[in-house]
């Protein structure tokens, strides 16, 4: 069951971490960073403007604090850059002085009302010696503490019983392109108290019969919703989790031949299983996976590399992609046994004449490597984090998405790096 659970699990589907950006001189700010580290909270200090902003293109921070040493004007460029990102975090201004002077009183004014013209939160100015008490006053404020204790406790069958359950999705890219090529599902619940809890507090100590509740219930919807999306011009291919046990305990394929869009263009469905699972009983699934190719519903192997199986012995199975794990997906730009993992799962997929899809994918340079190399898809928080139905439909209305990284750089008016994923046919 524990297997199951984590088949369940994509890279993107738990919660978070926040990040907190600190700008500004190191002395002057390790007290802030220090008073972070109680929550679960782990403050990046930057001795530069330009070297937060970037990292805020491409990890877009929850709370930004700003240190007024750096320069008023700056501190305005900094501010208009954030704004521009698609998620707008919270800034608090670091005050020089425990006494302020007309001047920094005027400037921390102007300050916060340019952030707040631009929609975003402006804390109260910190001034020295920047006690601990107000850093926690800012982090309960905006819900940022990760501890354990702040968790909800809520249970997959309560979310099954009271059908807070959603299934968001999160853009595949075709990365020569820079389109859109698919999205995979991924499951929520939303809480009528605690908004939007991720999988990882809710499936752990799950029962067999709420996980199989669970996944007929992600796989419906993404047959149900499938029409309704490509009703925006845009047939995308949907893929979704599903546990290896599934595959055998639920009537899939009768699931599909009842359900499964009627349309012409419907481009089939997707279950993505581990490579551990799969190899477990790999008879009795090629058998199903068989069944299910029958319905256009093909096979995807996720997390590969991470397992100890081999692609040859998986090529029994009718599967279409390979989701190459996000350990190696990480800094393959730079590190090299991650880079050599991937370029080999790479050639050994188009020996195969399989989809290679990267999941996880945080930088433009990751990207870029992937793209180089011949990876096919990207998936991840450069492109676009998972979102709920509606928005993703909004998204499919646009025809494009904006790169926050693009954003942030016109901004501050910086060139354009070569991968557009707002490019147009």
């Amino acid at each position: 069951m524990l297997a199951a659970i984590r088949t369940l699990f994509s890279s993107e589907d738990r919660q978070p971490d926040p990040v907190c950006f600190l700008a500004g001189h190191d002395q002057r700010l390790k007290p802030i960073q220090d008073a972070l580290t109680p929550f679960g909270l782990r403050g990046e200090i930057f001795a530069s403007l330009p070297a937060m902003l970037e990292a805020a293109a491409e990890r877009n921070p929850d709370l930004v604090f700003l240190d007024l040493t750096l320069s008023v004007a700056r501190c305005h460029e900094a501010i208009a850059a954030l704004s521009a990102l698609p998620k707008r975090g919270a800034i608090q201004l670091v005050s020089p002085s425990e006494a302020h002077s007309y001047e920094q009183v005027c400037a921390i004014g102007q300050l916060r009302l340019a952030g707040e013209q631009k929609n975003l939160k402006m804390m109260p100015a910190l001034q020295p010696p920047y006690p601990a008490d107000a850093v926690k006053k800012t982090v309960q404020e905006l819900g940022l503490r990760r501890d354990e204790a702040g968790r909800p406790k809520v249970t997959l069958a309560q979310a099954l019983e009271n059908n807070w359950l959603e299934l968001w999705y999160q853009p595949k890219i075709d990365l020569a392109s820079k389109r859109l090529s698919g999205a995979e599902g991924l499951i929520r619940v939303r809480h009528p108290k605690h908004g939007i809890i991720f999988p990882d507090q809710f499936l752990p100590g799950a029962s067999e019969e709420s996980m199989l509740a669970l996944t007929e219930k992600v796989i419906l919807a993404a047959l149900h919703d499938w029409e309704e999306l490509a009703g925006n011009g845009v047939p995308l291919k949907l893929a979704v989790n599903t546990p290896v046990s599934a595959l055998v305990k639920l009537p899939i394929a009768q699931m599909l031949r009842e359900e499964r869009p009627r349309a012409a263009h419907w481009p089939g469905l997707i279950l993505e299983v581990t490579e551990d699972e799969i190899v477990k009983d790999i008879e009795v699934a090629n058998d199903v996976a068989n069944e299910l190719r029958a319905h256009q519903c093909t096979l995807a192997i996720d997390d590969f590399g991470a397992g100890y199986s081999s692609l040859a012995r998986l090529r029994q199975l009718p599967f279409s992609e390979l989701k190459i794990d996000r350990a190696y997906v990480t800094a393959c730009d730079h590190d090299r046994t991650n880079a050599d993992v991937v370029e080999v799962i790479v050639e050994l997929a188009q020996r195969f004449g399989l989809k290679t899809v990267a999941e996880g994918i945080e930088t433009t340079h990751e990207s870029h490597k992937l793209q180089g190399i011949g990876c096919n898809v990207g998936q991840g928080y450069l492109f676009a984090k998972p979102m709920d139905k509606a928005k993703f439909m909004s998204l499919l209305r646009r025809r494009t998405v904006a790169d926050p990284a693009d954003l942030a750089r016109e901004a501050l008016g910086q060139p354009l790096p070569p991968l557009r994923l707002n490019a147009r046919p």
